[in-house]
């Protein structure tokens, strides 16, 4: 405002204010008439009301401008200000309504609102006019519009109600602001920070400064800490001290110059305990109105079961799961290197292949679980026993192999082996169990028996098979008639896997007779095998490949159905029947559905259960009872009979043989052999008749040979023999006239008779 106009506007105030005074004077002035007084008077009303109604036009004039200024304004704005009737009718419509809704003035007014409110919003707009009408106070509300274009748009509305000179209620001024973008903005940052907390990984936000600002709830799991313990702290509240010098500073300089980082890092929980996360930081920059700040998105997956499993891996690739010992393929690395350096050198390397005597018995009798016990035990014993140098390593099974190096002479190695196979003789408890345990040990030395570790390996293991034949629990030295032995176990291996189909395999049958009658009570079925290059080899030669190689399952069942179905052809052709015995592997009783390969091979023979009798070993009774148990009471429920063999040569357990309702012992040949002249084996085999008896069990004794033999186990009332003195095994076409005859041989039957007598 100008200096002049304020001069103006100051102008007829202070007019009036003289005009007063001076009236005010005069009026009370004695020297002039009452005319004159009169006259003044009106002369100064007229000069009051001039500068009142003066005062009046310019204030007028002032509202006007203020007015246009405002509805000008009203006018330019980008809001959408519009006001309707109480009815809905528009009576304005700015231009800042025309650019929101796309609508002109001149289509707007005199129109009802509605055409630019959403159908689903009718009903809001018809409440809110009646509010405003009852004189409700309505100020602002989020609300849904309708464009020209048909698209619907987001708007902040405020409301106020348009009154008369009355102060009656009019009409409604409404002011929209076009929020769509805001909206939108808001429900992307919304999902997006669900998103980020809901996500699976942790993830942290840092500043510059290195504090936390954000964490998700996945990282408060990862960590322990909560949000409220971490925010405003530095991260490294979890460094466990694991990482390597100056790895966080190389992290920090690739993430500050605006780089992303990846890697691994071991931190600590607020636990204590250490994890492994696999983490990725992304820098980031926002700008502030005008200002920029970097902040630092880290996003952690803890990968500490996965690290583990990697690590299981790469050790089971190397090393043995059991023992912990170096399996073969680590065997084989430092075999190759210990090699090389013996050549640079000129020394000589030693192999020694050790094997576990008897390691099968324990198995069978005691259960895998108390063997792998065994095998860790003698793992540590050679760990402990073995050089720094020296490499100790698990083949398999219950073999090792030691490699020796710098080896100055070969009766280093000799030594060597006599320190371990003392180190295995030393008593082994396990589980409560006393066991004795011998190993047999197979030497090959470079380079007099190979230059190449394959070579010195299998010549290593020859060697362990001709310390095993002859004699178990000592040590030979490789020579080169032990790979034709080696080479015969490969081809009797071979040639067994087509025995039966090229019928090679046949049966003999053994005669049982009861000493008081001297009658046939029994026929053991014995496996012989004609092999059309070697002859009749011998069955403990092939019985035990058999075992190994798993063979002894198809070709027990085959023994096993020939007995029973040639048992049955000699009872339809009227001979009297006789039980048949069969011999059971362990690897046939524990193969599943044993009981029902029985059931099954009685059914299609036709033979009566009671005159099948199983043959099973002390061993394979007492390895896992339970399930022993279960089987050998299915065999019962069928009526078949069970007895053992060679008994008194395992880990013999009078207690079980009731529980197993055994029905016959069968003793074993070493026992009889020196039964009348060696006092241990005459004292062992009078407690076992003497046991059986008191169990109500049969005792049959193998290998009888002699007349001296007889008459011990006859006048310690043995019940039944089996053995050359009575018969030797017989071909099928013999046994026949053996059961038809009925007659026991001479000697037998003049014992019988004194028997008798």
């Amino acid at each position: 405002m100008s200096r002049r106009y304020q001069i103006l506007r100051a102008l007829p105030a202070g007019l009036v204010a003289m005009c007063v005074t001076a009236v005010y004077e005069l009026t009370v002035d004695p020297r002039l008439s009452i005319v004159q007084s009169h006259i003044i008077i009106i002369f100064f009303a007229g000069c009051v009301g001039f500068c009142i109604s003066f005062i009046i036009r310019q204030r007028e004039r002032a509202a006007q401008q203020g007015l246009l200024r405002l509805a000008a304004i009203v006018r330019q704005s980008d809001e959408a200000i519009t006001s309707v009737t109480l009815d809905g009718t528009v009576t304005s419509w700015n231009r800042g309504a025309e650019r929101t809704y796309g609508y002109s003035a001149a289509e707007a007014l005199g129109h009802h609102i509605s055409f630019c409110v959403v159908p689903e919003k009718h009903a809001e707009l018809n409440l809110l006019l009646q509010r405003i009408a009852d004189g409700e106070v309505v100020e602002r509300f989020d609300t849904q519009r309708l464009t020209k274009n048909g698209t619907i748009i987001d708007v902040s509305l405020s409301v106020s109600a348009i009154k008369d000179e009355t102060g009656t209620i009019v009409g409604v001024s409404g002011i929209a602001r076009d929020v769509t973008a805001y909206r939108r903005t808001e429900k992307e940052l919304h999902l997006r920070s669900s998103a980020l907390e809901a996500a699976a990984n942790g993830i942290v936000i840092t500043d510059r400064q290195g504090r936390i600002v954000w964490a998700n709830q996945a990282f408060s799991k990862l960590t322990g800490y909560s949000k409220e313990e971490i925010l405003g702290k530095n991260p490294r509240l979890l460094k466990s001290g694991e990482q390597p010098d100056g790895y966080y500073a190389k992290l920090w300089l690739t993430i500050s110059s605006g780089k992303v980082w990846q890697g691994e890092i071991v931190n600590r929980r607020k636990d204590g305990t250490t994890y492994t996360e696999e983490m990725t930081i992304t820098p980031v920059t926002q700008d502030f109105g005008g200002a920029t700040d970097t902040y630092f998105i880290a996003i952690k997956q803890d990968i500490t079961e996965r690290k583990a499993a990697e690590e299981r891996v790469q050790y089971l690739a190397y090393y043995d799961a059991l023992t912990g010992l170096p399996n073969r393929t680590l065997l084989q690395d430092r075999l190759s290197k210990a090699l090389a350096s013996a050549r640079r050198q000129k020394n000589k390397v030693a192999l020694l292949f050790l094997d576990l005597d008897r390691f099968k018995t324990i198995n069978d009798s005691l259960g895998h679980s108390v063997g792998d016990l065994v095998l860790k035990q003698v793992a540590e014993r050679l760990k402990k026993w073995a050089r720094e140098q020296d490499t100790v390593a698990r083949m398999g099974g219950d073999e090792f192999l030691i490699v020796l190096t710098a080896v100055k002479e070969v009766a280093d190695a000799a030594v060597a082996a006599e320190r371990i196979r003392n180190a295995m003789t030393a008593e082994f408890v396990v589980q409560g169990h006393s066991l004795d345990i011998s190993c047999s040990v197979g030497i090959s030395i470079f380079a007099e028996h190979g230059t190449d570790g394959e070579t010195l390996i299998k010549n290593a293991d020859a060697a362990m098979y001709c310390a095993r034949e002859s004699g178990r629990n000592n040590f030979r030295f490789y020579t080169k008639d032990m790979n034709a032995q080696a080479l015969e176990r490969l081809t009797l291996e071979n040639s067994l896997r087509l025995a039966l189909d090229k019928k090679e395999l046949f049966l003999v049958y053994q005669p049982q007779m009861d000493i008081a009658t001297g009658k046939i009570i029994g026929l053991e079925a014995l496996l012989r095998w004609q092999h059309p290059e070697l002859g009749l080899v011998p069955p403990d030669k092939f019985i035990r490949i058999a075992e190994n190689s798993g063979l002894i399952v198809p070709i027990g069942e085959w023994v096993l159905r020939t007995a029973c179905s040639q048992a049955r052809k000699w009872q339809d052709e009227g001979i009297p029947a006789v039980s048949v015995a069969v011999n059971v592997s362990a690897v046939q009783f524990r193969q599943e559905g044993f009981g029902e390969v029985i059931r099954k091979v009685l059914y299609e023979t036709g033979l009566p259960p009671q005159l099948l009798e199983l043959e099973l070993t002390e061993s394979l009774l007492l390895a896992n009872a339970d399930v022993t148990f279960s089987v050998l009471q299915e065999l019962k429920d069928m009526g078949v009979t069970l007895a053992i063999d060679d008994f008194g040569t395992g880990y013999s357990s009078f207690s079980y043989l009731r529980q197993f309702q055994i029905s016959k012992l069968k003793i074993d040949r070493l026992f009889i052999r020196d039964v009348t002249l060696n006092s241990n084996d005459g004292a062992i085999t009078t407690a076992i008749i003497g046991m059986a008896k008191s169990l109500n069990i049969k005792v049959i004794a193998e290998g009888v040979e002699n007349e001296e033999q007889m008459a011990f186990l006859r006048a310690h009332q043995c019940d039944e023999i089996q053995g050359y003195y009575f018969s030797k095994p017989l071909a099928v076409d013999k046994v026949a006239s053996k059961l038809r005859g009925d007659s026991p041989e001479p000697q037998a039957r003049a014992q019988a008779s004194g028997t008798q007598s």
